[in-house]
């Protein structure tokens, strides 16, 4: 007779793990990187759950690299713009995080994090993120030795925003039919789109932006730290 197998169990060590949090919209999103190498990650659309699936998710990703939350050394949110009580849900469990762990923690642009996703050396790159009633997010980014931003964050209209654009320039984020209809009949072959799988938001990269900052030295401060908004938040009816 057999005895019995144990189930095998296994812990990584995980010198650096740094965890991206991604809850600025209605796609919420989380990634594990130690040492600069992305272990995990993971985004689905999570309506206005992010509460309630935010945490079961994160412990469920921490059990698949054999971790868990006593091996986060660095926690990385992304600030928005995007919808108030998202961020808010973020930007609570980074901070609780830090704070119950002493950890260093980065806030990251959400549009930043679009554009840097694009890796498009050859043209201008404005990322969206719809704020409702017909409403952006967006800025101008070019992507050399890295991204770098030429303007400030923005709530605008589309036409305000095509008005602007004189060359070729890439549009990602927030991209249904309707807005690239309504784009591409502003700018014509002005306007390129990447693949609808590259529209979607992956917190990977906005971990590599984080773990370039930790890489620098850089951290902010945990109770400064705010998200961004732009929009105006969205009242409950009673």
């Amino acid at each position: 007779m057999h005895a019995r197998m144990q189930p095998i169990t296994f812990r990584m060590q995980h010198a650096t793990m740094l965890l991206a949090i991604d809850t600025a919209t209605t796609i919420t999103g989380i990634a594990l990187c130690d040492g600069g190498e992305l272990l995990a990650e993971c985004a689905w659309i999570s309506g206005r759950h992010h509460s309630a699936q935010l945490l079961p998710q994160l412990d469920l990703l921490l059990r698949h690299v054999g971790a868990n939350h006593e091996s986060l050394r660095a926690v990385a949110v992304a600030l928005g713009p995007g919808s108030w009580s998202g961020l808010r849900v973020g930007m609570s469990v980074a901070k609780g995080l830090a704070l119950a762990g002493d950890l260093p923690i980065f806030g990251v642009s959400s549009l930043e994090a679009l554009a840097y996703q694009q890796q498009r050396r050859d043209m201008p790159i404005y990322p969206l993120i719809r704020l409702g009633r017909e409403r952006f997010a967006s800025a101008e980014f070019v992507f050399g030795d890295g991204i770098a931003r030429c303007g400030p964050d923005r709530n605008v209209g589309l036409d305000a925003l095509c008005a602007e654009v004189v060359d070729r320039a890439l549009f990602c984020g927030d991209l249904n039919d309707q807005v690239r209809g309504q784009i591409r009949a502003a700018l014509g072959e002005r306007a390129l789109f990447p693949s609808p799988a590259a529209t979607l938001r992956r917190p990977g990269f906005l971990a590599d932006l984080a773990w370039q900052r930790l890489q620098n030295g850089e951290c902010d401060d945990l109770v400064a730290l705010e998200p961004v908004y732009l929009g105006e938040a969205v009242k409950s009816k009673g």
